[in-house]
């Protein structure tokens, strides 16, 4: 039996509803999303309850970040509805329930206080069942503050919320007294009404014991409820094919249910499921997913019933062989950072399938959700369309240390387990991104100290890690973030081995290209003409993002005699950069690395970073390095000689890297060295490529001709001929030999 959802319509102006159905059905799923009335509040009276004018609204809808519709504010936003429903009959209950509001609320039914909640990402409930009636008016007071730069911002920050509230690709950057511009405040999730009877289920949570193997797995399934009565009842757990064909799984089971209407209580099961169907990450098998459906049961009929998508998944760590296994198959991660919005109320499924096709495109497997949680939409994408997820709590360098922040990031990180544990496409949690202590950096910084925020990392990692169903990663450390040729270094640092098996952050600055950018930088700001980074014109450039500084002194990018001329340099760097880097790192698989992920994939809003794929999600020329570095089977060019001279020899490795668990026997790695249309070296080595391999094939002698660009192009072909993967590689800067150069 399936929940009837009735969509009523909402006031546009205070007090203006509609005529509501005489009765309810045992379950229903009421959606309160539309148009709002919302009042700003001066801060004297924030905390008093407003008194809306019936014929006066100023509309807000919901779901939405405030900014987007209009209204710049830090602080208290007042938001009222009216909805209107029928008669419960005296078993029934009503839920409230809020899927995310940024930062914290408090709520109010018809004059009387339902509660408070902290925290932007999460799901909440009330029980609403004494307090509502035919007609009702739900004000909500939504309080997201800023953190006025000093005492707390940005050394002893106190609100939750990662990379919206603190980083470097936000409005007004990092580090500015304008970087918490553009709040993202607002009741930016779905708010609904929930009708059961008798009994309330609040949360699902399934995880999965693979002790025995993984045809005999053994399911878990908690239930958090709410019951009005104390009362005997039947719980049933289904487990359903959702998107393919195959077995069905139903167990039953007597509960006695504990009278508490407003206080969740725990049940708990586990069951043997034999041979079930697993889900595959793309590219490796397919993303079978089941409906899990748990009922509530008395003699009257049903009580509350929950439906939730699943797939079941081993995740674990080969520590001996340093590598990653799915369903107990290695496999090498390549992956990217991904923020996709800084107000993430305007990120639908839609806009989260875009995004992940075109990672999916660019032969990216894995995303990190960078120090931030998304949207559900995010999640229910990637379960379905086989992309793994490194998702990272919200915790974004420094943090007070007092005892409140850390009992209550334990608490979301608590409610991060429970509410996103579903996700077959989670494969790791990671804790608190850079902690201070860990970020050497960050002592120049007012307010550091040796062991800022150690405690309050090392708790939120202990919750964490009571998933053993995934990788816990107990922070994010700077070691794993290399960042050569743009804030140390450079780039041909790349080629060095690294001690790290994650890899997590690498990449460069590109702008994007010149219509985009033309929506982001004022015509007469489009040109600033030096590369001096104190110079007034790039004043607006830094506000939305970009690094001059890094840009010209750090990675020595020309600036080019026009605009057009600066944005292919700056896209040649990134695009170089990511080549090299990607490659290395690939070479290094599982020798220590086995999971690479670059920063960042797409901008999170008129901006000029990291990113790949520009705010228009307009590829940049770094979308199509990584594109031909990512590629499952890579025949990879190692530059072994840096500094080429004319007439003298230099050495270029060329490898076959096999990502893919199927092995080629009798392949052949062709290469081609040409200079200015001269063929300095070609050939053809026969290799048989292994299942997830990687192997030199051969290290090439190529002596340059003159000091044009010398250009490498390789490609690995099956046994039959079928082009398997092509790559090339460019040698620039070749010098002239000196007089006494024989």
């Amino acid at each position: 039996m399936n929940r009837l959802n009735l969509l009523f319509p909402l006031l546009l102006i205070a007090g203006c509803v509609q005529q509501a159905p005489s009765s309810v059905p045992p379950l229903a799923d009421i959606s309160l999303n539309g148009t709002w009335c919302i009042k700003l509040p001066p801060p004297a009276s924030a905390d008093a309850l407003p008194l809306f004018n019936d014929k006066i609204c100023q509309p807000m809808q919901v779901p939405a970040n405030w900014f987007t519709q209009g209204v710049d504010r830090h602080g208290v936003v007042w938001y009222q509805t009216n909805f209107l429903l029928p008669t419960l009959t005296s078993d029934q209950m009503a839920t409230l329930i809020f899927n995310g509001v940024d930062y914290s609320a408090d709520i109010t039914l018809n004059q009387q206080p339902l509660g408070q909640h902290k925290g932007y990402f999460q799901r909440f409930a009330f029980d609403i069942t004494p307090t509502v009636g035919a007609d009702n008016q739900l004000l909500v007071k939504v309080d997201s503050p800023i953190e006025k730069p000093g005492p707390h911002w940005y050394m002893h920050k106190t609100l939750i919320k990662g990379v919206l509230a603190h980083h470097d690709t936000r409005p007004g950057g990092a580090w500015s007294e304008r970087g918490q511009e553009a709040n993202s405040g607002g009741i930016w999730q779905s708010v609904m009404v929930h009708v059961s009877r008798g009994a309330a289920i609040d949360n699902l949570l399934t995880s999965v014991d693979w002790q025995d193997g993984l045809t005999q797995p053994q399911v878990k399934v908690e239930i958090d409820y709410r019951a009005n009565a104390a009362r005997h009842a039947e719980l049933v757990i289904e487990l359903t094919p959702d998107n393919f064909t195959g077995r069905s799984y139903r167990f039953s089971y007597p509960v006695a249910l504990k009278r508490s209407p407003d206080k969740t209580q725990q049940l708990s099961f586990s069951q043997r499921v034999p041979n079930p169907t697993l889900w595959w990450p793309a590219g490796y098998g397919e993303q079978n997913r089941y409906q899990l459906r748990v009922s509530l049961k008395d003699s009257d009929g049903l009580l509350d019933q929950q439906t939730i998508k699943t797939g079941l998944r081993k995740i674990s760590q080969d520590n001996l062989n340093n590598s990653l296994l799915i369903n107990d198959k290695r496999m090498f991660v390549r992956g990217t950072n991904y923020i996709g919005s800084v107000w993430l109320g305007s990120m639908d499924g839609e806009k989260y399938h875009r995004d992940l096709q075109l990672m999916r495109e660019a032969n990216i497997n894995t995303v990190r959700i960078h120090a931030h949680i998304a949207g559900q939409a995010l999640y229910e994408q990637a379960d379905r369309m086989g992309i793994l997820l490194w998702q990272d709590f919200p915790l974004q360098w420094a943090y007070d240390d007092s005892p409140s922040i850390v009992d209550e990031a334990k608490r979301q990180a608590n409610d991060l387990l429970r509410q996103w544990g579903n996700h077959p496409s989670i494969i790791v949690w990671s804790g608190q991104n850079e902690p201070p202590f860990d970020s050497p950096w960050m002592k120049s910084r007012k307010g550091w100290t040796p062991t800022l925020n150690k405690t309050l990392t090392d708790q939120v990692a202990q919750v964490l890690s009571q998933d053993d169903g995934r990788i816990a990663h107990a922070w994010s450390s700077v070691n794993e973030h290399p960042w050569l040729g743009w804030y140390s270094g450079k780039m041909q640092d790349y080629l060095k081995p690294t001690r790290s098996r994650y890899v997590t952050e690498f990449g460069a600055q590109a702008l994007p290209n010149i219509e985009t950018l033309r929506t982001i930088i004022p015509a007469d700001k489009l040109w600033p003409g030096t590369t001096n980074d104190k110079a007034p014109g790039w004043d607006i450039w830094r506000y939305h993002n970009f690094q001059p500084k890094n840009t010209f002194a750090m990675a020595k990018v020309p600036m080019g005699k026009d605009i057009e001329e600066l944005i292919a340099n700056t896209q040649k760097y990134q695009a170089d950069l990511i080549q090299l880097a990607a490659e290395s790192y690939r070479r290094q698989r599982y020798q220590p690395v086995n999971m690479l992920f670059q920063f960042m994939f797409s901008e999170t809003w008129p901006s000029i970073n990291w990113a790949v794929v520009d705010y228009l999600r307009q590829p940049k020329r770094g979308y199509y390095a990584l594109q031909r570095a990512y590629q499952p089977v890579l025949p990879s060019i190692q530059p072994i000689t840096q500094n080429w001279i004319v007439g003298k020899w230099g050495q270029i490795g060329l490898w076959a890297i096999n990502d893919r668990w199927q092995t080629y026997p009798d392949a052949t790695l062709h290469w081609r060295v040409q200079q200015a249309g001269h063929v300095i070296s070609q050939g053809a080595e026969r290799v048989d490529l292994a299942a997830d391999s990687g192997q030199k094939v051969i290290e090439l002698k190529v002596r340059p001709r003159d000091q044009q660009t010398m250009v490498v192009e390789a490609e690995l072909r099956d046994k039959a001929g079928n082009v398997l993967g092509k790559n090339q590689f460019s040698f620039s800067n070749i010098k002239a030999q000196s007089a006494k150069v024989k």
